[in-house]
């Protein structure tokens, strides 16, 4: 069985002409997909991904409740976050909400200030430790000091999303105790410091994902991207790892049923 550790059905849903929900979905069950994940990345989409997350449970949906460094974070938006967090927390589908983020910091559009959003990542940190549920960890530009915040903060549970390190970083990573989780661009031919990184992060403390709509991997590089593809990305791992599929999806799987 596969899984997704990373998908944005809203984006593929505003994004992808005449794709459906309900199409979505039932791709999944088709493509021998367990358990997808849809990550949240502003406040306002918050409440939509707790729904669709209930109305697709039995479907291995679920959902973390996040806001990306590319996003709005003013202070009234921040105290809805925190307050989404804590009804939920409370609430009925409290085993519905995996994580919190994706959080971090993105140096490469800037499309928010640096303070923002390293007061938006720092609250998301404190939510996380409040609550002990991981971290999906979003850097971009900005690997380095997204570590050295986290080490600041004592963060040692979560996912390091579409990593983009070399061997060196992902060491880091590990050792701050995070999941690191690969996405198609690991596919890419001229990717070597991925493919180097890769190889190194030891099967459990694997994932893999499809930051859908994004990166698709090859043979499917330029087009949108679907939870259904992230097999191209469990066979590149396979074979750069000298595995057999098997033993990387039970890995996969074993990992990220340790954070469900």
């Amino acid at each position: 069985m596969l899984l997704d550790s990373h998908a944005h059905f809203d984006i593929i849903l505003d994004k992808v002409k005449n794709t459906t929900e309900d199409e979505l979905v039932k791709n999944l069950k088709y493509s021998n997909i367990q358990y997808a994940l849809q990550v949240s990345t502003e406040v306002q989409g918050l409440e939509w991904s707790r729904d669709f997350a209930v109305r697709n449970a039995q479907n291995g949906i679920r959902y973390t409740a996040g806001i990306h460094p590319s996003s709005s974070a003013e202070e009234n938006e921040l105290d809805a976050f925190v307050k989404f967090v804590e009804s939920e927390m409370d609430g009925k589908n409290r085993k519905l909400l995996l994580g919190i983020g994706e959080c971090g910091l993105d140096y490469f559009r800037m499309h928010q200030t640096k303070e923002t959003q390293i007061r938006s990542f720092e609250l998301q940190i404190d939510t996380a430790k409040k609550y002990r549920l991981p971290l999906i960890i979003h850097t971009r530009d900005s690997l380095e000091e997204g570590i050295k915040i986290l080490k600041n903060k004592n963060a040692n549970k979560g996912i390091m999303h579409c990593f983009s390190g070399d061997e060196n970083t992902a060491r880091d990573v590990l050792d701050l105790g995070f999941f690191i989780s690969f996405a198609g661009n690991v596919t890419y031919k001229n990717a070597a410091n991925l493919h180097e990184a890769a190889k190194y992060v030891p099967l459990d403390r694997l994932l893999l994902e499809t930051d859908s709509p994004f990166l698709s991997p090859v043979p499917l590089r330029g087009k949108d991207n679907f939870p259904e593809y992230v097999k191209h990305t469990y066979k590149f791992i396979a074979k750069l790892k000298n595995i057999s599929m098997q033993k990387l999806e039970d890995a996969v799987m074993e990992n990220y049923e340790t954070l469900l």
